[in-house]
């Protein structure tokens, strides 16, 4: 089965408007388009749509991101290649959420002691 961008939007909750962009970037030059220029999706592309939706929140390029699926439809011969993408980019979201954690630790504490100020605060008056 074929799938407009509206319909995947609505089976996938990705914006049409993002679909669109990652499309103009190139990411899915592969897409059967009909002749009113129409693209259509199928299962398989709207599998490639949500691993481009996972690598764009971990904050993977979109250089890099057209990369690996040029890389994926020239198949298993990009095993090693796409194996060392993926890895990497988990490495990197890896120290994000880390850095996310102390950011996070940091506010939580600075909660803590405007809590702690305030309560000294209702017991002078």
């Amino acid at each position: 089965m074929a799938y407009t961008i509206i319909e995947v939007e609505r089976k996938t909750g990705i914006p049409s408007t993002k679909i669109r962009f990652w499309i103009k970037k190139g990411l899915f030059s592969f897409l059967d388009t009909d002749k009113n220029g129409v693209r259509y999706f199928t299962e398989e592309d709207i599998g490639t749509l949500k691993w481009v939706e996972y690598l764009r929140k971990s904050k993977m390029p979109i250089a890099d991101i057209k990369t690996y699926i040029n890389a994926y439809q020239k198949g298993d011969s990009t095993l090693t290649m796409r194996k060392e993408m993926i890895l990497n980019q988990a490495k990197i979201l890896k120290k994000e959420i880390t850095n996310l954690q102390e950011i996070l630790k940091r506010l939580e504490e600075k909660g803590k002691s405007y809590e702690q100020l305030e309560c000294a605060r209702k017991k002078t008056y």
